[in-house]
């Protein structure tokens, strides 16, 4: 699929997923816009780490690997995610558990994946973690819309009650693509706390609450 869906592109007509120029791939452009700096954005407990603000070219980044079937872009995304990653396990005193925020079923049915899964593992390759620190222990226990179909006041309704961890003990790490309201990972650190685990710190690529913080 890596090599296909970008031969595809040349094709049928190939544009930057970013801004829509032609070109095969992601333009020097783009990625030019894109610089991670990861830093707290709630201190919590556990605290927040994100890698990038919200934003034009990532905005259309993420929904073409998302919702678009761009899974070629999972490397790129992966090596965004990956020096907030770095940074929250460095902090740590042995590498934690590290947990992605899981997809709904029907929603992994749809895209053919679940995204936020296979963004963990590309960003875990790339910071050289060792295997098997990927750790999907989260389940999803009801059915729950997506959250961009849902009104910022309805969200934390969406979620709550929507998870439920495999038992056990240990440091862990809660990962996911965007915070916007953080309803999902409210739900994934209660529902892995209630689970036995110390939920160490939530990481997301991107933050979508205050992107102006990021100016």
């Amino acid at each position: 699929m890596v090599v296909f869906e970008p031969l595809a592109d040349l094709l049928l007509g190939a544009c930057c997923p970013g801004c829509g120029s032609p070109g095969l791939g992601v333009c020097a452009e783009c990625l030019a816009a894109v610089r991670p700096a990861p830093r707290v954005i709630l201190d919590g407990p556990p605290p927040v780490v994100a890698c990038l603000p919200y934003r034009a070219p990532l905005t259309s980044l993420v929904t073409a690997h998302k919702d678009r079937g761009a899974g070629w872009l999972c490397g790129l995304l992966g090596g965004w995610l990956a020096p907030g990653l770095s940074a929250v396990v460095e902090a740590a005193t042995r590498c934690p558990r590290l947990v992605p925020v899981p997809s709904s079923p029907p929603a992994v049915r749809r895209r053919g994946a679940d995204h936020v899964l296979d963004l963990l593992r590309a960003a875990s390759a790339r910071c050289e973690l060792p295997a098997g620190a990927v750790s999907p222990l989260l389940r999803r226990t009801r059915r729950v819309h997506d959250q961009v179909e849902v009104s910022h006041e309805a969200r934390s309704g969406n979620q709550a009650g929507s998870m439920r961890a495999l038992p056990g003990a240990g440091e862990v790490v809660v990962v996911d693509d965007i915070r916007t309201t953080g309803a999902s990972l409210d739900e994934a650190v209660r529902a892995l706390t209630a689970s036995g685990y110390r939920v160490l710190a939530a990481l997301v690529l991107a933050d979508a609450e205050h992107p102006r913080r990021w100016a």
